[in-house]
């Protein structure tokens, strides 16, 4: 999103209101999944469902399209994989949440990691405390999702990541409301 305060290396005076705007984007995007987060964790189950059976079956036809033989059997066997999966979690998305709900603790460790290190190198101010803040509250969703695995993850999952999505439009909000007051976007 900083790419946006520049163009051509140069800062750009409107730069601004495209981190503005994204961040205004993660706040409602957060509120929307807080709404519901139990349709959020299993509608994630689902799309991801759906996105692998898609990618599954096309990888059947690449292969069954390969004339090379070695490369037709990965792609069988990838695209076949993948929509057997994608399969699985339509079928039962609950029990796919669960295993979403350690993938999300993974991101949230990692998110939190690069909040935190965007923290070292913001410079004194506003915007280092709150990257700071959700860098930390990150890592702390990640450890609560992982220590109640399985069921109550699950359930924690769609109410974790809309926190994790408001914290993030917060501080996107921050940062943009800073570059404009100094001028620098």
């Amino acid at each position: 999103m900083a790419t946006a305060a520049y163009r051509d290396g140069q800062p750009n005076p409107d730069g601004w209101r495209w981190i503005m705007a994204c961040g205004a984007l993660l706040v409602v995007a957060g509120l929307l999944v807080l709404a519901a987060p139990g349709f959020t964790t299993v509608g994630i189950a689902v799309l991801l469902g759906w996105v692998l059976l898609i990618a599954g079956i096309a990888g059947i036809v690449m292969g069954i399209r390969n004339h090379s033989l070695h490369r037709r059997w990965a792609d069988l066997l990838h695209g076949g994989a993948s929509a057997l999966i994608g399969l699985l979690l339509l079928l039962f998305p609950v029990a796919g949440a669960a295993t979403l709900a350690l993938a999300v603790a993974l991101w949230l460790a990692f998110r939190g990691a690069v909040e935190i290190g965007g923290a070292r190198v913001a410079g004194p101010g506003p915007v280092r405390g709150m990257l700071l803040l959700v860098g930390l509250v990150d890592w702390l969703l990640a450890f609560l999702l992982i220590a109640n695995f399985p069921f109550p993850a699950v359930q924690m999952l769609g109410i974790f990541v809309g926190l994790s999505l408001l914290l993030g439009g917060g501080a996107t909000l921050l940062a943009a409301w800073q570059l404009r007051r100094q001028g620098v976007a």
